[in-house]
């Protein structure tokens, strides 16, 4: 009995796995997704190069030496405008002729730097046409603290050439402590490599769970369970139905991870700085660890889902309970930022415990800061006993769901479908 059910489970899920790959929406998905990670990464960096501050500008001031030092500042900055006049000290007839330049579009704007008695710092005021963008504003910023610092050292006899050893800026190397030992490392890239492999992880979890919940509708509604129930028992289609869709999401995965290590080897990653996926801040030992909770997640995510598909009486009802599939998802997401600047506190090593939030808060907890070895053992553990609770679970419901036509189960119905055998 126990093989015909595993020949059974096994027919399932490859009737699942062929019907799904040989779709058109899987096809443009795994084709899709790349081109658009692509097109945003290369449309970033391209808006990246493209950004500009404000190109012509003026300084207004009372003080001509502080204004100088503005000027120089903002010229030495990333994005320096193309030109910067000085009005030091500005006549009433400058500032009318300033204003008719920026109201004729012939300026950005003028930055005017008025004394305020009894301190040092001035009253810093931008007059444009349009609003300013934050890069030019934290230039901007930047320039006139800079400046006033440089006056001050000056004035107060410190020698011209160590003014400019002190105001150069430091270069910052980040290390990090892996396995006993330092090494190199890049903040910004590992968080990035991290983020986008949980995003991948909550995006193929979401979808792949709600499809399993609007598969077993559809065939609900279709009655095409009637004659499935007539040669393979409920158990075997549901964890069939778990399997093969599995099984899809970790081809696309696999082709999609494909695609990432032959653009991380390729000419075109070298150029732009990037030498296999060290250098984008993944590990092996982080791929190895997205390979077990995507798995543990989805199946997690998966069961619930079948469960959740099988009480209700059509799609329309999937989508409205959709959100409380995808709400501790969700949190996990919204709490990344707190996790990544505290991954050992007590509510991230809390959160990374419960089986619902492990597969993204642990693994984030992973890329931040290994966190010792029994809290990952321990909540891999917990999270393949909520897997084997939920299939069981799941089953149970759904070998009595997946008959119900017209109606919406109540939770009374579902605890008492739990007794069945």
């Amino acid at each position: 009995m126990l093989n015909g059910m595993l020949r059974n489970t096994l027919l399932i899920a490859k009737r699942e796995y062929v019907e799904r790959i040989r779709s058109r929406v899987f096809r443009i998905t795994t084709l899709l997704v790349p081109i658009g990670m692509g097109g945003l990464a290369v449309l970033g960096s391209f808006s990246g190069k493209k950004m500009e501050g404000v190109q012509n500008m003026a300084i207004v001031s009372s003080n001509p030496e502080l204004a100088a030092e503005v000027k120089a500042a903002l010229l030495d900055g990333e994005l320096p405008p193309k030109t910067v006049e000085i009005y030091a000290p500005a006549t009433n007839e400058d500032l009318v002729r300033l204003n008719s330049a920026v109201a004729a579009h012939q300026i950005g704007g003028y930055l005017k730097l008025d004394p305020v008695a009894g301190e040092e710092r001035p009253e810093v005021t931008w007059i444009s046409g349009s609003s300013i963008n934050f890069v030019s504003k934290a230039q901007m910023d930047a320039a006139v603290s800079s400046a006033l610092i440089r006056e001050q050292l000056l004035q107060r006899g410190v020698p011209e050439a160590q003014v400019e050893g002190l105001m150069k800026d430091p270069k910052l190397t980040t290390m990090q402590v892996k396995n006993g030992s330092v090494v190199a490392s890049n903040s910004e890239r590992s968080f990035l490599g991290a983020y986008a492999l949980i995003i991948v992880l909550y995006a193929s979890v979401l979808i792949y769970g709600i499809n399993i919940a609007r598969s077993v509708v559809e065939e609900k509604t279709s009655r095409i369970f009637e004659v499935l129930l007539s040669t393979a028992s409920s158990d075997s289609l549901m964890l069939g139905k778990l399997l093969g869709v599995g099984a899809v999401g970790l081809t696309q995965m696999a082709i999609w991870g494909a695609l990432l290590v032959f653009y991380a080897g390729s000419a075109m990653a070298a150029a732009q700085g990037i030498h296999g996926l060290g250098s984008l801040g993944i590990t092996k030992a982080e791929l190895g660890y997205f390979a077990v909770f995507f798995l543990l997640g989805f199946f997690l995510y998966s069961a619930l889902a079948a469960a959740l598909g099988s009480s209700v009486s059509g799609e329309q009802e999937v989508q409205q309970f959709s959100f409380i599939l995808i709400s501790p998802l969700v949190v996990s997401v919204v709490l990344l930022p707190f996790v990544l600047g505290n991954p050992n506190s007590t509510a991230a090593v809390v959160l990374s415990l419960l089986p619902p939030f492990t597969p993204i808060i642990m693994y984030m907890r992973i890329c931040s800061q290994t966190p010792p070895l029994w809290q990952i053992a321990l909540s891999i553990a917990l999270l393949a006993g909520s897997v084997w609770a939920m299939v069981w679970l799941a089953a149970r419901i759904y070998r009595v769901g997946v008959l119900m036509y017209g109606k919406r189960a109540t939770l009374p119905e579902m605890i008492r479908w739990l007794r069945y055998s």
